[in-house]
């Protein structure tokens, strides 16, 4: 009886429970059995308890055979996952987005055609705190990220260089943002949909304004004046 008070808790959402159809009852069965033999109880039902009682459990597992449209996944996914360790399971290849899980804070996400090997390694990884994704799905989400995130860096660089060098148009403040990254003028060209020669021109109005004499003044007076503020 101790044993089972030391038990994790887990619980499964699906249809089956009054939808059983054949070939998602075992898929249903497989990877519940699997669950078990990680020494975790399980409750199966077609709805979700409410709020209090749901937190009473360590795992909440999805099951996403029946979620076949968008992307694949339930559409309060993210609420769920902000209070509860969720893992997906039966989920197909090009219909499931899981970068989308990812990025919603699931831990986990489990194919129909994944061994059981496959399956009890994953879940293992996840009960010691671990995310359980492919590679791909992780530099996915990893670069966009980091994307997202330099657009806030620019957006505060920009803030900064209007505060230090108000003559400063938008324009100009852009340019030295990318400048600031390692930006030539050709790739700031193209990022801006501009020309070369534009850019020069650019630069020398801003090498004006900002007292500088090249690149390199003009980034090291930038950094100066943006740390004053931070």
């Amino acid at each position: 009886m101790s044993t089972d008070m030391t038990k994790l808790r887990a619980f499964i959402l699906t249809s089956t429970v009054d939808i059983a159809g054949e070939s998602h009852l075992t898929l249903l069965n497989r990877f519940t059995g699997l669950i078990k033999a990680c020494n975790i109880n399980i409750e199966i039902g077609n709805k979700l308890p409410d709020k209090s009682e749901l937190l009473s459990y360590q795992f909440l597992l999805i099951d996403l055979l029946d979620y076949q449209v968008g992307k694949g996944l339930p559409t309060n996914i993210t609420a769920l996952a902000a209070n509860n360790t969720t893992i997906l399971f039966n989920a197909t290849d090009g219909i499931t987005c899981e970068k989308t899980a990812l990025l919603s804070n699931v831990k986990g996400v489990f194919y129909t055609k994944d061994r059981p090997d496959i399956i009890l390694k994953g879940f293992d990884a996840i009960m010691k705190e671990e995310s359980w994704f492919k590679r791909t799905t992780m530099n996915k989400a990893i670069s966009d990220l980091l994307r997202n995130n330099k657009i806030q860096q620019t957006k505060l660089f920009d803030d900064n260089t209007d505060m230090i060098f108000p003559t400063l148009t938008k324009r100009e403040r852009t340019i030295i943002g990318l400048v600031s990254r390692g930006a030539q003028n050709k790739e700031i060209a193209e990022q801006l949909n501009i020309s070369p020669n534009t850019v020069k021109t650019h630069l020398y109005s801003i090498f004006r304004k900002t007292s500088s004499r090249n690149r390199i003044e003009l980034i090291s007076r930038t950094q100066r004046y943006t740390a004053t503020l931070n």
